[in-house]
């Protein structure tokens, strides 16, 4: 099963998310709840998040939109994971009851941009692979941990500062 499977598979009628992949916005509404919840964040807090998982992070499926007045990131987990889950302004589930729309994980970037505000950063493989809960809420609470995001920030300008000095 490749991604494209598996996501349709959450439709009630995956022939029916295969046609909308194909129309313009080339978007499928898929519920929340049954195959997957996702947690909505900050794009920013997002990244710091998905740097805090590790290799895990790796292959979570990450759905990014640029939403206004800031892009987010939903990052999908494991269905039911909403009921313990602490919510805020900037950080909440999306989970049964709710629904989210979803390019196809074939689709490409250019196909987004001119049609809708979605696009995969990490698309589903068709494996069922979806962020640990606990590891997810482990990483939330370092990301949003300020000396954490310090050390993040002083990692970057390090690699960067790094690259510049081996560059041409």
């Amino acid at each position: 099963m490749d991604g494209a499977q598996w996501l349709a598979s959450c439709h009630r009628r995956p022939a029916e998310a295969y046609a909308a992949w194909e129309q313009s916005p080339y978007l499928v509404t898929l519920p929340a709840g049954r195959t997957w919840d996702a947690l909505r964040l900050p794009q920013p807090l997002g990244l710091t998040v998905l740097w805090e998982l590790g290799r895990a992070g790796e292959a979570v499926p990450v759905l990014e939109e640029h939403a206004k007045p800031r892009p987010v990131f939903y990052i999908l987990t494991t269905p039911g994971t909403a009921g313990s889950w602490p919510q805020s302004d900037e950080v909440r589930m999306v989970t049964a009851g709710q629904e989210l729309r979803m390019p196809s994980p074939a689709a490409d970037a250019i196909t987004g941009v001119r049609h809708h505000s979605f696009l995969w950063r990490v698309p589903p493989d068709g494996s069922g692979y979806l962020a640990d809960p606990e590891q997810l809420r482990a990483a939330l609470a370092s990301a949003q941990d300020p000396d954490r995001q310090a050390e993040r920030v002083r990692a970057a300008r390090a690699v960067f500062w790094a690259s510049k000095r081996h560059s041409p």
